[in-house]
């Protein structure tokens, strides 16, 4: 999980964009990209979901978030 204090940038927007759409995330009530009003908003959002994703998916697949340009982007890897 990144920490919300590391990327404190103001009141910039920024958007937690989600890499890859598996079947489990298309399936959820997940948006691919969704704008917030500061980094901080995003980056709460994008751990939330990370958890969320990682606690009730298929398992076959790991989520975490990574900063980039200012978003906030959520990558998909195979999990084991």
């Amino acid at each position: 999980m990144i920490q919300l204090r590391k990327f404190l940038k103001g009141d910039n927007m920024a958007a937690v964009i989600v890499e890859k759409a598996c079947g489990c995330f298309r399936n959820s009530d997940f948006e691919q990209e969704t704008q917030f009003d500061t980094i901080d908003e995003a980056l709460e959002k994008a751990n939330e979901m990370c958890i969320i994703m990682n606690e009730d998916f298929c398992h076959k697949h790991k989520f975490k978030t990574e900063f980039v340009d200012g978003n906030v982007m959520i990558k998909m890897e195979m999990n084991g």
